[in-house]
């Protein structure tokens, strides 16, 4: 099975990344290294969105308790006794969770290709050369399935699904935007605040 990023992880679980990477810091979670990068499995998208549900301050032995027992895939509404009053249940968003997060690989793994010979290495849709980052800007500024449909007849479907998500866990890294760029007009003033002269 395909792994997950940390970023990935914590956009699928509805986590932040400090939370991910302090269950990694803790060992409540446990990454593989591929290419010098921290990944996850799937099912730990599972674990960490019912450790973000348990809103009590839990030790480390029993966060790892949870973990493993989710790992195993436990029902809807199972329940895991902890210390006798603290009982943990399996919710039906935790499940959705998982199958979210196994839903993404699978369409991750069919739908992105990174390639330097076509558009210098963005991530694109595979065999054609649409970046996926246009596609989930379409969408973040409202446009569309019908009209998305209409403008990219060529695409899968799913990738119109997978495209906000995974433009979301995989943010462009390098410098920020230039604010110029925006088509924001923004006074000097205002990106160089004055300071008097004492």
């Amino acid at each position: 099975m395909p792994l997950i990023t940390r970023r990935e992880a914590a956009e699928l679980s509805g986590t932040t990344l400090g939370t991910v990477n302090k269950a990694i810091e803790q060992k409540v979670l446990l990454t593989k290294r591929r290419k010098g990068r921290m990944l996850l499995a799937p099912e730990d998208v599972g674990a960490l969105a019912l450790l973000a549900q348990t809103r009590v301050v839990l030790p480390v032995a029993v966060k790892r308790r949870i973990v493993a027992w989710a790992r195993g895939g436990p029902e809807v509404n199972a329940e895991l006794a902890l210390d006798g009053a603290l009982i943990v249940r399996m919710g039906p968003e935790v499940t959705e969770a998982v199958r979210l997060a196994e839903r993404y690989v699978q369409l991750r793994e069919r739908l992105v290709e990174v390639n330097p010979e076509v558009c210098g290495g963005e991530p694109v849709i595979t065999e054609t050369r649409v970046p996926v980052r246009s596609i989930a800007r379409l969408i973040e500024l409202g446009e569309t399935r019908e009209v998305l449909r209409e403008d990219y007849a060529h695409l899968p479907e799913e990738s119109f699904e997978l495209a906000p998500l995974w433009a979301k866990a995989n943010p462009r890294q390098g410098r920020p935007a230039r604010p110029w760029a925006t088509g924001k007009r923004t006074p000097v003033s205002e990106l160089r605040p004055h300071v008097p002269a004492a």
